[in-house]
């Protein structure tokens, strides 16, 4: 074998390679649920940051045949990782940082496959009226 052709043959093991340990893509039509998966993301209250973020309750409950070892991975790149878990039922809160169209996706720790897949609404973000008393 020559140098180059060791050199190709070893660049493209490792192009295989990383490929086999990338995320698995996001489904093209959102939302996507895995049958019996249920997986939420709903504003907490009312009112957004001045640039319209605002804070969530990300909820999930996996059925008993699959694992429950999730991770929900946040952005389009989904290099967020936002929470993981070993229980099929869960919820976490956001911070002030979920916008319209920050997508969220579930994905089965052990199999690496992506189980749900959504992108956050709009947030209500009309302030809680004040009320006066009295003239």
């Amino acid at each position: 074998m020559t140098p180059r052709s060791i050199f190709v043959a070893t660049s493209l093991a490792l192009v295989v390679g990383l490929a086999a340990c990338s995320a698995p893509a996001t489904p093209e039509q959102l939302p996507f649920f895995d049958p019996g998966v249920e997986f939420t993301v709903n504003q907490v209250g009312t009112g957004c940051t001045a640039d319209g973020a605002y804070r969530a309750k990300v909820s999930w409950d996996v059925p008993p045949s699959m694992s429950s070892k999730i991770e929900v991975q946040v952005g389009d790149d989904r290099s967020g990782v936002f929470a993981r878990s070993n229980d099929a039922t869960g919820s976490e809160e956001t911070g002030d940082w979920v916008r319209d169209g920050t997508l969220f996706v579930m994905v089965d720790r052990d199999s690496k496959m992506v189980l749900a897949a959504l992108k956050a609404g709009a947030g209500n973000c009309t302030a809680p009226a004040v009320e006066t008393v009295g003239d």
